[in-house]
């Protein structure tokens, strides 16, 4: 059995009054990923800004092939 993963939530407000969430987790799984990215992705079709989680490039190039994000 695996330790169990530290997870550690909060409430940001922004300069424009928007609140977001911040959540980070230990471990972080390729999941955790799309998750976010789904959340943030809707996020950009509601407001218009992106806030998509900063990914290194393997990750983003396995997204893309997915067709998850795009370029």
């Amino acid at each position: 059995m695996s330790a169990p993963r530290k997870d550690l939530k909060t409430r940001i407000l922004l300069d424009d009054g928007t609140a977001l969430e911040l959540r980070v987790l230990s471990g972080l799984l390729v999941d955790d990923v799309l998750i976010q990215g789904a959340k943030a992705e809707a996020y950009r079709v509601m407001t218009g800004k992106d806030v998509f989680p900063v990914t290194d490039r393997p990750l983003k190039d396995y997204l893309i092939r997915l067709g998850f994000v795009t370029e």
